[in-house]
This record gives C-alpha cells, structure tokens and sequence, in this order.
C-alpha cells in the first residue's frame, strides 16, 4: 500500500520526532551550558513548537509565587480565567482529556500538558494540534513536548539557584567588607596607666553591629570618649558610622567646641543619610589640667559618672538623635567639675535590654546597682563579673542585641 501523497512513512515520521528529539535536546543543552537568559530558552521552545511540530496555537503557563503567561503564539488570548483549567492538576499526576473545557475557552487549544518539578507543579502548556504529526505520532509529539518544557524548567530553577548563590556571595562580601570598615574604626589600644584607665566589652549580635565606641586624645591633658549607636546593620550603617566617627574626629582635632561640633556632625549625617537613619550617641570631653568635663548626650542610654562613695550622677543632657533634624532641638551642653577620683561608665542599649528566663529585661536599675556594687574592681575584673551575671540572667535566651560597655578610672 503505497504512503498517500503529502504523509511520510510510519518510519519515516517516527526517524523524523527523533531527530526533532536528538537537536532539540542538544539545542537546549547547549544553550543552559551558555547560561542563556529566560527569554533565550523560550524563543528555542517556541520554535520547535512553530517549525518542528507545527503547533500553531498555544499558551505557557508558569508558576512562581503566582501563575504568570511569559509567552503565546497563534490565536489565543491570555485571560486570567484559563487558569482555572488547570489549577486542580497540583493534585493531578496523570494527564485526562481537557479538551471539553479547552473548547470552550479556545477553540485553537486542544492539549493541556502540565509539567513538574520536584513533584511539584510548575507549570502548563495550552497547545494547539501538532499539525505536521497526526495521531498516533501526536502523542509522541506531546512527550517530546514535555521532554523540552521539563529541560527548561530544569534549566530556569538551576538559574534561579545560581542567582541566588551570586546574591549570597555579594551579600557576604559586603559584610566582610562592612566588619572591616568596623574594625577600622575601633580604637587600636586605649590608655592604661595610674591617671587615666579606659576598658571595653564589644559583643556584636550579627556579622556587622551598630554599635560604635571611640577615644580620641586630643592632646597631653584633654581626651574624648564616645559610645553610640546607629540604627539599622550592614554595610549602609557601618559607612554611616564612619562617617560620623570621621567628621566628630576632624572637628575635634580642630579645637571645635564640643557643640558646635555636633551640630556639624548631624548636619553631615542628615545630608549623607537622607534622614532615613540615626545615630544615638555620648560625646565626653575630658581636660584633666583644669578638671573639667564637657558633653552631649543625643538621644542615647545616659551614663554615668560614680564616685568613690557610690554616689553617682546620670549624663542626660544633650539634644534629640543625630541625623534626623537638620538643626538639633534644644542642645545643652553638660557641665562638670571633675574634684576627685570617679569611675565613667557608657553602654549601649543591649546591655540593658537582656531579657531573663522570665521574659523581664535585665534594666537599668539592676545595672546600676551592679557598678555601685563593684566600682572599685579592676576594669576587667568588672565586665568579666557583668558578662557572667547577664549569662547566667539570659539562660537560653542569649544576648538580643549588639553589647557594647565602655568604662574609664580617672584619677588626678
């Protein structure tokens, strides 16, 4: 029997859905090796879709975190109601006849071919007859449609991993770089000497804190002692904080008064950060030749200064949080007259708001009565005894937040 005019051979037509195979894998092989972008792979399925197959008509469906039609051809329009026709195969792993309800939203659609993976539904395809394979070969046809489609989604999700992968990597080197640009700002080593003691206990809650601590020797007899906060983390608030550290040293190397230094120093911050963050910080300045003690407290944890017979005196005058008013409300400048020895004592918020077993913060008072209690210990002796205390506080709860406890022995 001789094969009709215009049909190939049943051989012929097998040799030929192989050969669409064999190129059509190897095609899309090549093209993930290449890294190709979505729309590359899609321009390949559409032409073994158009060409190779002859389907002339159909919809591609994909499900993200929602369904969404990266691609059509033929007469057919993307109407968000189609999706019902497939939204019960996530439940679905063998294919039935469709073509009732394709009829009646598509005349040109005749084939629903889901495909998965990870078990997972992923998407569809809406697809017209395979005109140049007619049946039985059109379902060998739609397997080597699935074939492809599934390659593609195999190759999109390994896309979505390496994005992913190249996200993490940037993401960790910009916190390296941001603890880096940390460590930079931290002091090198603080004075330790019979006049003048200064230690600090710095427990970083993630990669990159918010925390800052400084000390700055201006000259023989006058020095500054700074502890602040800036909100929010990585590398946006560690150059923040650079910020600030460079400006509050230029300014003070300069002989600024204390003041008008920060004033300069919020001005800058409020230009740099659009005032979309702040800085909470405790500015000292100390001249131990005239006894004499300078500061700002803006908007920060007050500290304090106590005395050899446990009486002590609260730091809270100051202005409001730094880079958020272009002019600071209100400064005051707090005055002291430095007559004996004392013990500074400056911390940032996580200190206090250690929570116990109980779900209560640690709070300011039990803090206070703790340095009253131990301030004639050894600086060290002191913030080891603290850490031990908080631990024992915590239990399982850990430390919440960024620690940082700044203290300093003056004698004269």
């Amino acid at each position: 029997m001789e094969t009709p005019p215009g049909q190939s051979s049943d051989f012929q037509l097998s040799f030929d859905l192989k050969q669409i195979e064999y190129q059509a894998v190897l095609d899309l092989s090549i093209a993930i090796n290449q890294n190709r972008p979505e729309e590359g792979l899609y321009r390949i399925l559409e032409d073994y879709l158009l060409d190779k197959l002859g389907i002339n008509h159909f919809l591609l469906f994909f499900k993200d975190e929602e369904w969404r039609n990266p691609f059509s051809s033929g007469q057919v329009i993307h109407n968000p109601t189609s999706i019902s026709l497939f939204e019960d195969l996530e439940q679905v792993t063998i294919l039935s006849d469709f073509s009732t309800a394709l009829a009646d939203s598509n005349k040109h659609l005749h084939h629903v071919i889901p495909f998965f993976f990870d078990r997972e539904l992923r998407g569809v395809i809406l697809a017209g007859k395979l005109n140049k394979f007619s049946y039985p070969y059109d379902v060998e046809g739609i397997a080597l449609l699935q074939t492809l489609v599934g390659l593609m989604v195999m190759a999109l999700e390994n896309q979505k991993l390496l994005a992913y992968r190249i996200r993490q990597e940037s993401f960790r080197k910009e916190i390296e770089i941001a603890r880096q640009v940390q460590r930079m700002l931290f002091p090198k080593s603080l004075p330790d000497d019979d006049g003048l003691k200064i230690y600090t206990t710095y427990l970083p809650h993630s990669d990159v804190s918010g925390d800052y601590y400084d000390f700055i020797r201006l000259d023989e007899h006058q020095f500054l002692l700074c502890v602040a906060d800036v909100s929010g983390k990585g590398m946006s608030a560690a150059l923040l904080m650079s910020n600030f550290q460079a400006c509050l040293r230029t300014l003070m190397m300069e002989k600024k008064e204390l003041g008008d230094a920060v004033r300069i120093v919020n001005t800058i911050l409020c230009q740099n950060s659009n005032q979309e963050r702040f800085i909470t910080s405790f500015v000292a300045l100390f001249d131990l030749e005239n006894r004499k003690m300078t500061y700002v407290n803006s908007g920060h944890n007050p500290p304090w200064l106590i005395y050899p017979d446990g009486s002590i005196e609260q730091l809270t005058l100051g202005s409001t949080i730094l880079g958020i008013f272009p002019k600071l409300p209100h400064l005051k400048i707090g005055k002291i007259d430095l007559k004996e020895e004392l013990l500074v004592v400056a911390y940032t918020d996580g200190l206090t708001e250690v929570e116990g077993t109980d779900g209560v913060e640690f709070g300011v008072d039990l803090l206070e009565s703790y340095f009253i209690e131990t301030r004639n210990e050894k600086l060290p002796v002191i913030h080891q005894r603290l850490i031990n205390r908080l631990t024992e506080f915590s239990g399982k709860n850990g430390f919440g937040d960024d620690i940082t406890l700044l203290t300093a022995k003056v004698k004269f």
